[in-house]
């Protein structure tokens, strides 16, 4: 059985799509028909509004159903991008072939009180920073509390869709995931730990994981030759 060789990339917060340009052009080498689209906020201009996961969920499916002329596709993402390839197949089953999440946001990051002092300091920011003598010291250490210095560099409804891509957990409603999943992780990850991973294979066991032993957070970014061949073979042992 032939094999739909249809893969759209999307990539992690603050990157573009020349970050992914060379796992674009492995895969092409490997005869796959490869699509990155621009994200509005990153290489193409902000929402109007604030977006969450679901509109930028949305949006991908618009952009990447154009492109391949409503045929279905394969969906690779890293880190943000991994997160809103997994609310895709969450809330669309039909469009997708399966997914690639690389070192995906949304599963290991859920802890309470990191998530309250997020909000505490979304919501006092503006006052504790316009004290100069104490803006810069406060920035950093609020910041590395809750280890969300993207936050930081986003501003207009871009700090808001920062706001809530994070504050959204998938890991309760992974289980709604009915196609063919490809796990990609680092075991050095330290930004999206690998428990995140694992935590994804253990409800979708039928999953496949492959964890690269040296490697971290830039995984797709760093190997992209090895992460091609490894979707590659993934795909064919599907058939």
């Amino acid at each position: 059985m032939s094999i739909d060789k249809r893969i759209v990339l999307l990539h992690g917060w603050g990157a573009s799509i020349e970050k992914l340009t060379p796992l674009g052009k492995e895969l092409e080498k490997l005869g796959w028909k490869v699509f990155i689209p621009k994200l509005p906020g990153f290489d193409c201009p902000s929402p109007k509004q604030a977006w969450g996961t679901k509109e930028y969920a949305q949006y991908v499916l618009a952009k990447s159903q154009e492109f391949f002329d409503k045929k279905k596709f394969f969906l690779f993402g890293h880190s943000f991008g991994g997160k809103t390839t997994a609310k895709l197949a969450i809330i669309d089953n039909q469009s997708l072939l399966g997914i690639i999440l690389c070192a995906s946001s949304g599963f290991s990051r859920a802890n309470p009180f990191k998530r309250v002092i997020f909000r505490i300091l979304a919501k006092v920011g503006k006052v504790l920073f316009i004290i100069p003598p104490i803006a810069k010291i406060s920035r950093k250490l609020l910041y590395k509390i809750v280890r969300e210095h993207d936050y930081e560099k986003t501003q207009g409804t871009m700090r808001e869709t920062f706001k809530r891509i994070i504050e959204e957990n998938l890991k309760i409603v992974v289980n709604k995931i009915k196609i063919p999943v490809l796990l990609l992780w680092g075991k050095q990850d330290k930004m999206t730990p690998v428990k995140g991973a694992h935590y994804i294979k253990k409800v979708l066991s039928k999953a496949r994981l492959v964890i690269f032993n040296q490697e971290g957070h830039q995984l797709p970014y760093n190997k992209p030759k090895n992460i091609a061949k490894t979707i590659n073979q993934w795909s064919q042992d599907l058939n």
